[in-house]
């Protein structure tokens, strides 16, 4: 057991305390410091002991997490700015009033900066470029800088949530720096040494990496045993990516030499790859990272495919590997295997032809238009290499197409099930309806209030995520329709969404917790085929304004949001797609804009024509009717995607491409440093105008995704378009697809009648040999056992699924 020390009498000695609070915050740091590392040594264990020497022998050689350190950091400038007494002098003269201001932020940056020079400088020592015998000066101001700003970080308050710097950044910087002066540090804990300056450098190091398992701090039990399961749960800046991937949880056990801390790191890497759901929400391992339904939810119940999921699962799988060959090596299990299988099958469903998904991310806005690899081969790639005997033949062939598609970007994946990466998916705990094949691609991100939206953060990340999951509409060959069209949107008309036109009257907003509808009633039904119906009820809320959530972000109000309810539900056959709006109301009509719904907004690259009755009628700059005599026309864009509205539901409709100057910089802070963004781009946007007081209107609007141009006769016809029942079905009575916002509801066609026992949507396929019913509870009720299906006078029983795959589609045959 390691002998204290009177560690305040050596510190003290290079800076005086201010203020009692400050001593108060470094004794807890250091006490914390001893209590954890005298209980990693109390545990004997020999194999185990023996493992962790390899590591400290592994770690001394090699950099962790070496890629956060900037490239900017140049040798000789830091060396430069550095005196003696191991203050920097350029940063000394915004230090003053950085702490003075109390901003968490700036403090942050400005420490982080300092302990990265310093980590920059070790590295130099550890590749022998700069030799501790022949650099005796620098190396001195390597400990002096160690303990000045040490002792800034440790005397910061705990009583404010000291996140990316302190949990982060600053614990990585010292612990790449103990083992770059690995044999000074072995020797001052060995008690060779008796530099007193080193020791206390030593253990500072150890107070700063200890902020990897502490900080910030929860303000719950598990603030009094850090070294525990229930630490890296139940709280989001202790779950899935932030639990894991950007804290250097394993280099700091290892200089601690403490097993319980790898005893419990093993344990969370591997139960933390495992799936969450809302009904499992409570008693999931986590309560962020991969979802049930195949994607994933970060910062709440945000889909955030490409962020935490996918980080919490790739460095698992890293610490599991780092694991092996030692006595806490852990197999795979059959709940990792479905979950990590579950999740790149989900996740390829949000990228397309090279280029993610918009809006599934904080960062849409940064303009990138270049396509890049789906970030899930990096983990089919570790599976490969490193857990190949986890799987089975099937499995591993799986994952070698898988890997052979994402090379080339093309993730075709043929001879795989409907469903699976082709074809239509349900996404039930992100309410999301996807069809995706090798032609096109379409999006339907609807809303309800199980789900959050996405987030924005003004000067940190995107700042103009309004509307995103309120019915938002993609429409993608390419795979990158949008990405550059982006920082010239007019927001209030993103595609899909029936909102308040006004864009000039939103202000940029920090909300954690994105926006989604007050309504309980979001669902799709498919069978994983062609065909596909969706339908939600749609009324905006904050969803930082929904019981129990502790990050609320400073969102600006932003009335011109709110106050427009809707029914909207979408219909797939073959390759059109129907969509139907009824119930529109403007419920507050004394604020100014009218009520559009947005068909698209999407880049203008090539001819735009009219055609009506198979005549072309010439289209060109400015505003334009869908009507021409009365009757609507399909606008088609070469190349891409045709529309048309149906007049028995839409009474005013428009058309336009124009020329509209970028705002990149204003969309996403980090786009002010980019050279060569477009300065302005062409844009095709089409709309329905419901006027500034709609009250029930409706609407309906085709999308043709086919080759060549739709047929003069569209193939299918709506039935209903109400507030109770949206449903429409093909005219050779194959496909009927069906939303019902109310139990007992019952659809009339002909002499056919459906009607349902609970709120739902219902997909019927016919086909020579009988055909199958595809139905979804649209609320996700864990109590509800089964819905029956009344058809034609036959009673349908249909089971419903229970625990985290509540609100998934059942198929089954009629």
């Amino acid at each position: 057991m390691m002998k204290k020390r009177c560690l305040y009498v050596i510190v003290s000695f290079w800076i005086a305390l201010s203020a009692s609070a400050q001593n108060a915050e470094r004794i807890w740091a250091f006490d914390n410091y001893h209590r954890y590392y005298e209980e990693g040594q109390q545990i004997k264990d020999s194999k185990k002991e023996k493992a962790i020497k390899e590591y400290r022998e592994y770690y001394s050689g090699h950099g962790y997490r070496a890629y956060s350190l900037p490239k900017n950091l140049l040798v000789s400038e830091i060396l430069n700015k550095w005196e003696d007494n191991g203050i920097f002098t350029d940063l000394a003269e915004t230090e003053k009033g950085i702490m003075e201001s109390k901003n968490q932020e700036k403090i942050g940056l400005f420490l982080t900066e300092a302990f990265n020079r310093i980590w920059k400088i070790a590295e130099e020592f550890r590749a022998d470029r700069m030799g501790v015998s022949l650099d005796k000066e620098v190396f001195k101001k390597c400990q002096k800088a160690i303990l000045y700003y040490g002792n800034l970080e440790v005397s910061r308050s705990n009583r404010v949530h000291r996140f990316h710097a302190s949990c982060f950044a600053i614990p990585t910087a010292a612990v790449n720096t103990y083992f770059c002066f690995f044999k000074q540090m072995e020797a001052v804990e060995k008690g060779k040494s008796k530099d007193a300056e080193l020791i206390a450098a030593c253990d500072m190091l150890k107070v700063l990496g200890l902020q990897a398992w502490t900080q910030p701090l929860r303000d719950d039990e598990t603030d009094k045993n850090v070294v525990s399961i229930n630490r890296f749960r139940n709280h989001v800046w202790w779950v899935g990516g932030n639990a894991l991937a950007y804290r250097s949880l394993l280099p700091v056990a290892v200089m601690y030499k403490s097993i319980p801390m790898i005893d419990v790191l093993g344990e969370v890497a591997q139960r933390g790859i495992d799936y969450t759901s809302q009904n499992t929400y409570k008693d999931a391992f986590w309560t962020e990272g991969c979802t049930a339904d195949g994607a994933g939810w970060g910062h709440g119940m945000q889909c955030l495919v490409w962020g935490y999921p996918i980080d919490g699962n790739i460095y698992a799988l890293d610490v599991l590997t780092a694991l092996k060959n030692t006595p806490w090596e852990r197999k795979l299990s059959k709940q990792n295997v479905e979950t990590l299988f579950n999740f790149f099958r989900g996740s390829s469903w949000f990228y397309y032809k090279g280029y993610t998904l918009p809006y599934l991310d904080r960062a849409t806005a940064q303009y990138n238009p270049v396509g890049k690899d789906i970030r899930t081969l990096l983990m089919v790639r570790k599976l490969l290499k490193d857990w190949l005997d986890s799987f089975d033949s099937k499995q591993r062939e799986e994952l070698r197409n898988f890997q052979k598609d994402a090379e080339k970007h093309q993730l075709k994946m043929n001879g795989y099930a409907d469903g699976l990466y082709n074809g239509t998916r349900w996404f039930f705990n992100n309410d999301k309806l996807i069809k995706k094949n090798e032609r096109y691609h379409i999006l339907v991100n609807m809303a309800s209030v199980r789900c959050d939206g996405l987030e924005s953060a003004i000067n940190f990340a995107d700042e103009y995520n309004f509307y995103p999951t309120d019915g938002m509409t993609l429409f993608q060959r390419k795979g990158n329709e949008y990405t550059t069209v982006i920082g010239a949107w007019d927001v209030t008309a993103t595609p899909g969404v029936t909102a308040r036109e006004g864009m000039e009257k939103l202000v940029p907003t920090t909300n954690w917790r994105g926006y989604c509808s007050k309504h309980n009633f979001a669902g799709a039904a498919t069978s994983g085929g062609v065909n596909a119906v969706a339908g939600y009820l749609f009324e905006k809320m904050n969803a930082a304004e929904k019981e129990g959530v502790n990050d609320k972000g400073s969102s600006a109000k932003n009335e011109v949001l709110y106050g427009v309810k809707a029914y909207k539900s979408y219909f797939m056959f073959g390759d059109y797609m129907l969509a139907l709006g009824a119930g529109i109301t403007n419920q507050h009509p004394q604020l100014e804009g009218n009520i559009r719904t947005t068909i698209d907004q999407t880049l203008h690259e090539s001819q735009v024509v009219a055609m009506q009755n198979g005549k072309q009628i010439p289209v060109g700059k400015g505003k334009w009717s869908f009507f021409v005599g009365g009757k609507p026309v399909w606008v088609m864009q070469q190349g891409k995607f045709a529309y048309t509205v149906l007049p028995e539901y839409t009474k005013n409709a428009s058309f336009m491409y124009e020329t509209k100057k970028t705002e990149w910089a204003k969309r996403n802070r980090s786009n002010s440093n980019k050279k060569d963004l477009p300065a302005q781009v062409n844009i095709l946007r089409l709309w329905v105008d419901h006027s500034q007081t709609p009250v029930d209107d409706t609407y309906g609007y085709v999308v043709y995704a086919g080759d060549g141009v739709p047929a003069t006769e569209l193939p299918f016809e709506v039935l209903r378009n109400d507030t109770l029942v949206q449903a429409a079905g093909t005219k050779d009575g194959n496909t009927l697809g069906t939303v019902f916002y109310q139990a007992g509801a019952t659809l009339k066609v002909n002499d056919a009648e459906l009607m349902v026992s609970a709120p739902c949507t219902v997909l019927i396929e016919k086909d020579g040999v009988g055909g199958r019913i595809s139905v979804t509870d649209a609320t996700m009720n864990p109590d509800l056992k089964e819905i029956i299906v009344t058809y034609n006078g036959k009673r349908i029983p249909i089971q419903m699924p229970q625990g985290a795959f509540c609100g998934k589609t059942v198929t089954v045959n009629l």
